[in-house]
């Protein structure tokens, strides 16, 4: 299993299987029901072409847990069944830790198992500045393809995993794009273009990332951060990432402009603050300012 190939797959159809077999008796359904039901082949002049892409995110939403399949009868997971009762965020919020969880993401560099392939994409476009984040997979950079030359080495052939491109042919990075948008870690702009922003997926953390504590220091902030979303800075697939690439990485640098960004906005909207005291550790924004501590907030 890959989650950037076959391009059919998305999140959102994987929701839509969720809501499916939450309705259904003892939340489960036989496999061509299921596929029936949210692709109807009345509905549409390429039924094949749509039921196959019903079949493949079943078959994904199997793979990553979100539902237990047992010969040609598929049941909700334990997990699901909770998500689902209280709506489509807390599906979304679902999706999100099975495609960021441990068992998913056991995977050598350069292979397509698991959840490896999205979560290596993910720990690399984070990395970027709005302004120069890849626009598109080749032609004037900044470019997916440019991009990624410079920081893995020339690809041998567009298929060619083992070049250890994140993102690897114009199919993979569309179907990135989807997936980005909907675990809450990019959003587009008015023109199409794709915009690294964590902001939704840090709001839906926070609890999780303060537990009982009301404040933290910076750096425990940061290390929370990236234990419960390891694509972003101090996490597991974000190191991955830069152990595997040719940047000349800095130990405790400045925290990435998306990551800056994201952390502003929840400032704004009441859901973080930020103390800088004099008499403790630091941590440094791209634009040179600083914070000691964070202090979970009511979102106004």
């Amino acid at each position: 299993m890959a989650l950037l190939n076959p391009p059919e797959l998305r999140a959102s159809m994987m929701s839509v299987i969720v809501l499916y077999l939450a309705q259904c008796r003892g939340q489960r359904d036989e496999r061509t029901r299921i596929v029936d039901a949210i692709s109807p082949p009345s509905l549409t002049e390429s039924p094949q072409k749509h039921q196959l892409d019903a079949r493949l995110n079943l078959a994904s939403a199997v793979e990553i847990g979100l539902a237990v399949r047992d010969g040609e009868r598929v049941s909700l997971s334990p997990e699901s069944i909770k998500a689902a009762r209280r709506g489509t965020s807390a599906i979304a919020a679902l999706v999100r830790r099975r495609v960021l969880s441990a068992e998913l993401n056991t995977a050598a560099w350069g292979s397509q198992q698991g959840a490896r392939d999205l979560t290596n994409a993910l720990s690399w476009y984070l990395t970027f500045r709005p302004a120069d984040a890849p626009a598109r997979m080749e032609g004037d950079p900044p470019s997916v393809k440019s991009q990624q030359e410079a920081d893995f080495g020339p690809r041998q052939s567009e298929d060619d995993d083992r070049s250890g491109w994140p993102i690897s042919n114009s199919t993979r990075w569309n179907t990135f794009q989807r997936w980005a948008c909907s675990l809450g870690f990019a959003w587009r702009s008015p023109s199409g273009r794709l915009i690294p922003d964590p902001t939704p997926a840090v709001r839906d953390s926070i609890p999780a990332i303060f537990e009982s504590e009301s404040t933290l220091d910076g750096r425990s902030f940061v290390a929370a951060l990236g234990a419960h979303l390891p694509v972003m800075e101090s996490g597991a697939y974000r190191l991955f990432v830069e152990r595997n690439w040719n940047r000349s990485s800095e130990p405790d640098g400045p925290l990435s402009s998306a990551t800056t960004d994201a952390l502003r906005r929840l400032e704004t909207t009441g859901h973080l603050t930020f103390e800088d005291r004099a008499d403790a550790p630091r941590i440094t924004r791209p634009d040179g300012t600083t914070f000691s501590h964070v202090s979970r907030g009511g979102a106004r």
